[in-house]
């Protein structure tokens, strides 16, 4: 059951009394979450000159991550941002052409992608976590762009059922970032989502 936003409000102000709050940052956009979709937001926000900080719980880019893989259609985005090149460049992978997923049945299903032409007729296979230090290298050429890595952000800011940032657990205690936008980008176990008591569409997906 969705708890009400003046209740929440309420609970968020009890829960910060009980810890000390060592700062405040002001900013304009707070995205949690440093996987490719928070990554790739905040670069496009820096790039706009659009001042954002972003949260990332863990303290490094290099863990376990469910996909390693970059499709074509990514490909496409990358090198419309300038990026994709570099990207090959830089970061060893393998190109996959084609790929015959496990199902069953007795004719197997081949997935070609030389058959969608194009620049990227194939996917890249290599480390999510290189390719997310070259994201985080690439923002970090802009001032607008801040990242705060072992930042675990744990309870929500909220005003008049506004959300205005969040607060977030480091490893010299807590701090605070308040921002007129705060994205989650935390994954499909979000943790901003359950906080915020916001609905998800549940999906049994296999693979990302």
């Amino acid at each position: 059951m969705a708890i009400h936003a003046r209740q929440r409000a309420q609970q968020a102000d009890t829960a910060a009394a009980a810890h000390e709050i060592r700062d405040v940052e002001q900013t304009t956009c707070c995205v949690v979450g440093g996987g490719p979709a928070g990554t790739l937001l905040r670069l496009l926000f820096a790039r706009q000159g659009i001042k954002t900080t972003l949260l990332e719980g863990h303290a490094d880019f290099d863990r376990e991550f469910r996909g390693d893989t970059i499709h074509p259609a990514i490909m496409d985005i990358l090198n419309e941002m300038g990026l994709a090149d570099r990207l090959l460049e830089t970061v060893p992978h393998t190109k996959v052409r084609s790929i015959i997923p496990s199902l069953r049945g007795p004719n197997p299903v081949a997935v070609d992608f030389t058959h969608l032409g194009g620049q990227f007729p194939y996917m890249p296979l290599m480390r999510q976590a290189e390719f997310l230090e070259l994201l985080a290298a690439e923002a970090s050429r802009y001032p607008a762009f801040t990242l705060v890595m072992g930042a675990n952000a744990r309870e929500l800011v909220e005003s008049e059922g506004i959300m205005r940032g969040v607060h977030y657990r480091a490893a010299d205690g807590w701090h605070e970032v308040r921002a007129l936008l705060t994205v989650g980008a935390d994954g499909r176990f979000s943790r901003l989502r359950h906080l915020f008591a916001a609905p998800s569409a549940n999906q049994d997906l296999v693979a990302d």
